[in-house]
């Protein structure tokens, strides 16, 4: 398969207070207190990337990208953006500490559009397995692949092997996470966990997770394995949701995966409701954003009581993205739209708004701390 490569440096301007109109002070006249000192990353349909200062929740940087609208994610040592494009062909690499485009990669060419429906980043950023379909265009109608892995070389920029899938079985979407090492590969189905080595790609275990929770008395969970810049390497923490095989009511409750000694600690909190979860920095609680039409809430999740600690209503907006500030004292409300709402997470008080001047598609925070110790 031809692929193409590009490489372009990204160009940084600096975009000053006039884009960000930020008061700096509460409607009491008390200055803002910080959220902390990270760095927050705001992909927007403006086609670049802002690069805001916590402390000050001010613009300090732009960067622009080639593959147009960005959507960004985070490597695993938290010194690279990769950033996809809304038709799934092209991949970006930014390097944060010089904020220079390492390179544009497509697997597109001519007449054929590979679409990357799945990206998942080996942690020592060697490779890439691609979830891919293939759309060929002919004269008088498209051929469309078959789902198809593949394991992309990021230092060589070349598909190296396809992988076949597990037991036959085709997927529209694979979830696979890495070992923080990088020497094992975990392929997610629907009744157990197989474990791949990284260097042969060959199955070395499996783990039978669907026995673990049919012993509990529980039948299949929906969990997602959460990516949270919080949690620590290897474990997983969010809400998961199971049909109760007795009352058949979906249930919902809190699950932290340790895939290294593969453990899966689990509870329930009650009747399913449509509730987002975000980490704190501590670990301790969790945060959450209910949202309905005139039924806006923030919940909070106490992770060492093992229950959800108090439901508040604000007046929210259709779309709401949450983030935790990095000192753990703020949420930041953002997508969609083009303004960030700062709330104390004492008392829910609403701090200020930041107007960034252009629609978000994500946001990404970074904390000072952690990225020196990953």
């Amino acid at each position: 398969m031809r692929h193409a490569i590009r490489t372009a440096a990204a160009l940084v301007a600096l975009w000053p207070f006039a884009l960000v109109a930020q008061s700096v002070k509460q409607a009491s006249g008390d200055p803002i207190p910080s959220g902390g000192d990270g760095t927050i990353y705001v992909g927007t349909y403006a086609r670049n990337i802002l690069v805001l200062d916590e402390a000050t929740m001010t613009v300090r940087d732009t960067l622009h990208t080639s593959v147009g609208i960005p959507e960004i994610s985070l490597s695993f040592d938290r010194k690279h953006l990769y950033v996809g494009d809304p038709g799934n062909e092209k991949v970006e690499i930014i390097d944060l500490a010089t904020k220079q485009s390492l390179g544009m990669f497509t697997l597109s060419h001519d007449s054929v559009k590979v679409r990357m429906n799945g990206f998942s980043l080996d942690p020592k950023e060697r490779f890439a397995i691609i979830l891919v379909k293939i759309y060929t265009k002919h004269r008088d109608r498209y051929d469309v692949s078959r789902p198809t892995l593949l394991r992309y070389d990021l230092e060589k920029r070349a598909v190296t092997d396809t992988i076949a899938w597990p037991r036959g079985e085709e997927r529209e979407f694979a979830q696979i996470i890495f070992a923080p090492k990088g020497d094992l590969m975990y392929f997610f189905t629907q009744d157990d966990v197989l474990i791949y080595d990284t260097n042969t790609l060959k199955q070395v275990d499996r783990w039978e997770i669907s026995k673990t929770l049919f012993e509990e008395g529980l039948g299949r969970i929906n969990f997602g394995l959460p990516y949270d810049v919080y949690e620590e390497p290897g474990f997983y923490t969010g809400l998961f949701r199971t049909n109760d095989p007795v009352n058949h009511r979906t249930q919902m409750g809190v699950a932290r995966m340790d895939l290294a000694n593969r453990q899966l600690d689990f509870y329930s909190l009650g009747p399913s409701v449509a509730v987002s979860f975000r980490l704190t920095p501590d670990r301790k609680h969790a945060y959450g954003i209910h949202s309905e039409v005139g039924n806006y809430q923030f919940w909070t999740f106490d992770l060492e009581s093992r229950r959800v600690l108090g439901k508040t209503e604000f007046p929210g907006r259709p779309r709401m993205g949450l983030v935790v500030s990095s000192n753990g004292s703020q949420l930041y409300i953002t997508t969609a739209g083009s303004t960030i709402d700062r709330f104390t997470t004492q008392g829910f008080t609403h701090l200020g708004t930041v107007n960034l001047g252009a629609d978000m598609t994500n946001v990404i925070i970074v904390p000072r701390a952690a990225a020196a110790t990953r």
